[in-house]
């Protein structure tokens, strides 16, 4: 146990943190008035050169830095005994004084009298370990390949305001003129200097690999991948110098949303909270579209789907393929491998073969080349490292392929290139082999349609309907993950077309910039990707890079599309290197009020029979949530009541009205009898906006409000749609502060659930 603290030790710090806050104001603003900008050198028809670009980048954060300490001059303070790696790598053993800035991303130490004042950015790996650990407790490091290898923190504070008067809470010493707390507000935020150690853990985990993680809603997922950006732009100077250091850049970096929804939260969190640039955020949707586009370079009259479908065929269509697994992706593979071994000795058939007389022995060899490159390939279970890629391929015929071309004049030449490239697009056809695969397997097909749909199509039908516009080579939106997925892998890697069959576009080609490949791919609510997109987009990171993926598998709220688990990410994974994948599961839920948290609990445990894997948010203290069952003929008074309650009420200021499983015809119903009763209404969807929002959790799904009344609660369990218990969690845990339910009668879940939790209300 620590000693109490002398009342003398505290007055010292105080005094000492306050004439530090001037000095740092002032020695800010010596440094601001004689700082000038870095004269790029120019090089001539390139432009700036990438050290020039990397002078001017420093300046402007460094610039912004100072510009943030004059005007509050640090928000924490931690006395920390560090153990750090020296310039030779000897082991350094000190005692520091740190100040952290929440609007710096630079790490300045000011110069002042005989003394130095180090004002670090938040993103400090050792401000953030040491703000999450005990006084007292010592936090290892050395496994996380920083300089710093170790942080005992001896003292520390969190500022309110460090001018003109110190208002803060130290630890040790208690509360030094605290400012009133302000309440919570909803929406993504960075919490910067308030982790709790689990975020922590993983904030500062390490400087590459796969970092997945998980947790409860509201437990702070999106917020700590979305700050790693920014901790990995910031900290990359810290890392160890042995081996190869990738370049962190926002032009090197990509978040993709599987929610679209949360675009704009996202953009807002990362550009006006973190300085992150909203380009690095891309729809998935658009980015497989792109890369089909830039990649499937001939298609043999392939063409999108022009007929318009019903929804429910739409759903239909779409949980054939969007709810595969892992094992899907192996297998395809598999089928697409013995696709390319049977057509790959086709080669002396082809166009190419007789394009160039004076060339016909080349290219003989040429075709017995591939034949044999065909048959003697182990079919292998990964993509990546496949023995009939197209790379793979070309490094077995390489030299009799260079041949035949050099025997050709350049007329010759291009006609060959072309028609090469056109075969081996019918080697490869991506189409046929999605074809092939899906339209066999009939019974998995009509159970997915069956459980994405609720048994209300022909599956026998649609999937006919689907095998007919497959033979006829027409893919719809919900083939085209899986189309750019199998030309991922097949398609050759290399990026100078010195080192691949000429015409034939790089796999990597769009994730590249300049030549350098991404460096960071963050992927946002990762259980709403299919497994194709999801092994995709984990297989365009830099090999020595950052993937970072978030993500609750509980949360799957699509019927028609999702991944159980985290298993696609490690197909056709590009991470290498030991140790390459960290998860970190978040255990506390900082979104709601502990009555919706602990209703939250409850609900898990009877939902899913496992014990809830989070605890509740004991700091904010709100009302039950209330349960009011009531004939369906009497919802919308009932709704109107709660809406003006809830609208007096000073920390309620956003409100949804949340259907667990959607249902447009039902709501425009209600929103008519809603309107007639004086209600005002949001337009339906909308996510944001004046008067009640009305929409469903799928549409929702990310974003959190401060009151939510959920509909649809008593028909969960006998529900034939996949995940309907996800989408009846996912709906509970989107308010902050109030919670009610309305239902045509009591909701059997409720029956198996301690009865404490809830206040039940009954016409």
């Amino acid at each position: 146990m620590n000693a109490p603290i002398e009342h003398d030790d505290l007055n010292k710090r105080i005094s000492r943190d306050q004439a530090n806050a001037l000095a740092a104001v002032r020695c800010a603003q010596h440094e601001f008035a004689r700082f000038r900008a870095p004269v790029l050198s120019g090089s001539g028809l390139h432009g700036p050169t990438e050290h020039d670009l990397g002078r001017r980048d420093y300046a402007d954060k460094r610039l912004a830095a100072l510009e943030a300490i004059m005007s509050d001059p640090f928000q924490a303070m931690v006395e920390v005994y560090t153990e750090v790696v020296g310039e030779r790598g000897e082991i350094i053993e000190k005692e520091q004084l740190w100040y952290a800035n929440v609007e710096s991303s630079v790490n300045e130490v000011f110069r002042d009298g005989a003394s130095n004042i180090a004002v670090l950015s938040w993103t400090h790996p050792g401000i953030q370990l040491a703000l999450s650990t005990d006084i007292g407790d010592f936090r290892d490091v050395k496994a996380s390949g920083f300089k710093l290898l170790s942080v005992e923190p001896l003292a520390k504070a969190r500022f309110d305001a460090a001018l003109p008067q110190i208002s803060a809470v130290y630890q040790p010493g208690g509360a030094v003129r605290p400012k009133r707390a302000v309440q919570p507000t909803t929406g993504l935020k960075a919490v910067k200097l308030e982790m709790t150690k689990d975020q922590v853990q993983a904030f500062v985990s390490r400087m590459s690999g796969l970092m997945i993680v998980t947790g409860a809603p509201g437990s702070g997922k999106t917020t700590v991948a979305f700050q790693r950006i920014r901790f990995l732009f910031d900290q990359q100077d810290q890392r160890d110098d042995g081996g190869r250091l990738v370049k962190y850049a926002p032009d090197l970096t990509r978040v993709f949303l599987a929610n679209e929804n949360l675009a704009g939260q996202a953009k807002n969190l990362l550009s006006k909270q973190l300085a992150i640039p909203a380009s690095v955020v891309e729809g998935v949707s658009d980015f497989f579209s792109n890369y089909v586009d830039q990649v499937w370079l001939y298609k043999y009259n392939a063409r999108p789907r022009q007929k318009r479908l019903s929804q429910l065929e739409i759903a239909a269509r779409s949980a054939i393929l969007g709810l595969s697994d892992q094992h899907d992706l192996v297998r395809l593979w598999e089928f697409y491998e013995h696709q390319v071994a049977d057509r790959l000795p086709h080669g002396a058939d082809a166009k190419w073969a007789s394009l160039a007389p004076g060339a016909a022995t080349q290219l003989a060899t040429l075709a017995s080349a591939l034949r044999r490159s065909a048959e003697t390939a182990n079919m292998g279970r990964d993509p990546a490292s496949s023995a009939l890629s197209m790379a793979a391929v070309f490094s077995k015929v390489s030299q009799p392929y260079a041949d035949a071309r050099d025997r050709m004049n350049s007329a010759q030449r291009r006609q060959f290139d072309e028609a090469f490239q056109q075969w081996l697009y019918w080697v490869y056809d991506p189409l046929s082999a999605v074809a092939g695969y899906f339209g066999a397997r009939e019974s998995e097909a009509a159970h997915r349609m069956r459980r994405g749909t609720g048994g209300r199509v022909n599956e026998a039908e649609v999937l006919a309907n689907a095998q007919r516009e497959w033979n006829d080579r027409i893919y719809g939106p919900e083939d085209v993950a899986w189309i750019a997925w199998l030309l991922r892998f097949a398609l050759p890697t290399e990026l100078e077309p010195q080192g691949r069959f000429r015409e034939l576009p790089s796999a990597l080609g769009p994730a590249t910039v300049d030549g350098d490949r991404w460096t960071h791919v963050a992927i946002d609510e990762a259980q709403d990707l299919t497994v194709a997109e999801a092994s995709l987009l984990g297989s365009l990171v830099d090999p020595d890079g950052a993937l970072t993926v978030s993500a609750d598998f509980r949360q799957i709220v699509s019927p028609v599309q999702g991944m159980r688990n985290a298993e696609a990410l490690h197909i056709g994974r590009s991470l290498r290197g030991k140790g390459a994948e960290q998860i970190y599961p978040f255990a506390r839920n900082m979104r709601q009020s502990k009555q919706i948290g602990r209703f939250l609990q409850g609900f898990y445990e009877v939902a899913f029979r496992e014990r809830p894997t989070f605890d509740v948010n004991s700091s904010l203290e709100d009302k039950k949530p209330q349960i009011i069952v009531a004939p369906y003929q009497d919802h919308a008074r009932r709704i109107k009541q709660l809406v003006a309650v809830l609208r007096r009420s000073d920390v309620v200021s956003s409100i949804a009205l949340l259907q667990i499983n959607e249902d447009q015809q039902a709501l425009n119903v209600l929103r008519d009898e809603l309107a007639a009763i004086d209600v005002p209404l949001a337009p339906i969807w909308a996510a944001s906006g004046d008067g009640l929002l009305t929409s469903s959790v799928e549409r929702i799904k990310g974003l959190e409000f401060d009151a939510c009344i959920v509909l649809g609660l008593e028909g969960v369990e006998s529900a034939a749609l996949n995940f309907t218990l996800n989408r009846a969690y996912v709906a509970l845990s989107r308010p902050a502060r109030r919670l009610a339910l309305i239902c045509s009668e009591y909701p059997p879940l409720l029956r198996k659930m301690d009865k404490s939790l809830f206040d039940v209300t009954q016409s």
